[in-house]
């Protein structure tokens, strides 16, 4: 790890601890999230790619096994998508993930108690055993770009998970502002293309803060979750005219981001 906790060396690992350090988060790391105000309900990012590639058989028998446990923390599963991976790179998708878990916890000690289970660490091999690359960040309600989103308190308070429909397809955002007008920019950019996204059928779901990253390898400003239709839904709406037209103004706003498309898959059990 660098001296940054949380943030992640960037390339391939060259041994087995390298790998290790890829998908499971230090003690700094931890303790860094432990030194946090702790007075409302966080989502845990994870972004994940299998071990073997595209494979959830491994991962799956630690979701099966950390089940209960995360449940005795009062935590529920989000959101657990599949990722898109044959979409057109030149669209703007990053296919290097293989799924997307959205864990709701009523408090940041709700998880760091999760960590301190020795049932639970029974279960950590799997994870590790089941995934080449990992991507843990603390997302909070916070400055949202788009409005009428659905909350994390709400989610929290209510206890379900965000709705899917089979065949619906769930794009995430997360985006790094460039400069000190960056942020600005991009909700312009975001407010001018909501348009654009309800032409297409799609709806923001979530509009959220990201905190602290407890295992990444980049910075992040801001997480968007978006709804549509169907894959053919996103493919239009990406390919046509007015959005690659938009795409300027939104590249001028950023410094980086990754976009990932998914569908939403049967919880493990």
């Amino acid at each position: 790890m660098s001296e940054r906790h949380g943030i992640s060396p960037a390339g391939e690992p060259v041994d087995f601890q390298g790998c290790l350090a890829r998908v499971n988060p230090t003690d700094a790391s931890l303790q860094q999230l432990s030194q946090q105000a702790d007075d409302t309900p966080v989502i845990m990012l994870n972004l994940l790619r299998f071990r073997p590639r595209g494979d959830s058989t491994i991962y799956s028998l630690y979701g099966k096994e950390a089940a209960p446990e995360v449940a005795k923390v009062g935590s529920f599963i989000g959101y657990y998508g599949a990722v898109v991976t044959d979409l057109d790179p030149a669209l703007g998708f990053d296919a290097s993930w293989d799924a997307v878990v959205m864990p709701v916890y009523h408090r940041r000690a709700s998880y760091l108690a999760l960590q301190r289970s020795s049932i639970y660490q029974l279960a950590i091999p799997y994870r590790s055993a089941g995934t080449s690359r990992r991507t843990l960040y603390v997302l909070s309600d916070g400055d949202t770009v788009f409005k009428d989103t659905h909350s994390i308190a709400g989610m929290d308070a209510s206890r379900k998970p965000l709705p899917t429909t089979a065949g619906d397809i769930y794009v995430i955002d997360v985006v790094r502002f460039a400069g000190e007008q960056g942020h600005e920019q991009f909700r312009h950019w975001a407010n001018t293309v909501l348009p654009l996204l309800r032409d297409a059928g799609a709806t923001p779901l979530l509009s959220l803060q990201p905190e602290v990253p407890v295992l990444s390898e980049e910075h992040w400003d801001h997480c968007i979750l978006t709804h549509f239709p169907s894959l053919d839904a996103v493919t239009t709406l990406y390919s046509s005219t007015a959005w690659q037209l938009s795409l300027g103004a939104r590249r001028d706003a950023l410094e980086n981001s990754v976009t990932v498309a998914s569908t939403g898959i049967p919880l493990p059990t």
